[in-house]
């Protein structure tokens, strides 16, 4: 039998250990949006400080970053807003470093909310408009579009934040979207 493969009876194809790294990695990091979602913050915490573990942070990898994101996203419904930005920051460097638009505009996007929150209103719009007019894309994380220009994209009525390609996109992204939007903001807001 080959060393590089892992096989499972019954699973399908066999694989990598990398392969089965990224799949427990993947599993934590569904397990603590699950528990993040339900208010169980200690808890998604230490799932997330697990998938953690198994990635190598001195390599810069997408996981990487979307792990980082979560942790700051957790530490926001926390109220850590420092612990937040910090983990949103390691998050943009690394989805910068590895090409990952649609993590980049994400790690922007929630840096964003953490100046919002502050009151910053000027910096959390600035960064929301640095792709722009031409490396930006839907705020629907599901979306497969990638980038997109500017004026392809419609913003949200409400906040005045989130940019979208089409109405089912928003529609489709209104469950994650409405714990961040600010319909009580003013027009120019972000």
């Amino acid at each position: 039998m080959d060393t590089d493969m892992l096989t499972y009876p019954d699973d399908g194809p066999a694989l990598t250990p990398n392969d089965s790294v990224l799949a427990e990695v993947s599993k934590l990091s569904l397990q603590a949006r699950q528990l993040d979602a339900r208010g169980s913050y200690t808890e998604a915490e230490r799932l997330l400080q697990q998938a953690l573990d198994l990635v190598d942070p001195a390599v810069p990898s997408p996981t990487l970053a979307s792990l980082w994101n979560t942790l700051g996203e957790l530490y926001l419904h926390m109220g850590k807003l420092d612990g937040a930005e910090h983990w949103f920051e390691k998050s943009l460097d690394v989805s910068i470093i590895t090409h990952n638009f649609k993590e980049i505009t994400t790690s922007r996007e929630n840096l964003a909310r953490v100046h919002r929150i502050r009151s910053e209103l000027l910096k959390a719009k600035a960064l929301k408009m640095l792709g722009a007019p031409d490396d930006m894309c839907c705020s629907n994380h599901a979306c497969a579009k990638g980038l997109l220009r500017s004026p392809d994209l419609s913003i949200c009525g409400g906040c005045k934040g989130a940019f979208y390609c089409s109405h089912e996109c928003q529609r489709e992204d209104w469950e994650r979207h409405k714990r961040r939007c600010r319909r009580d903001l003013a027009p120019d807001a972000v």
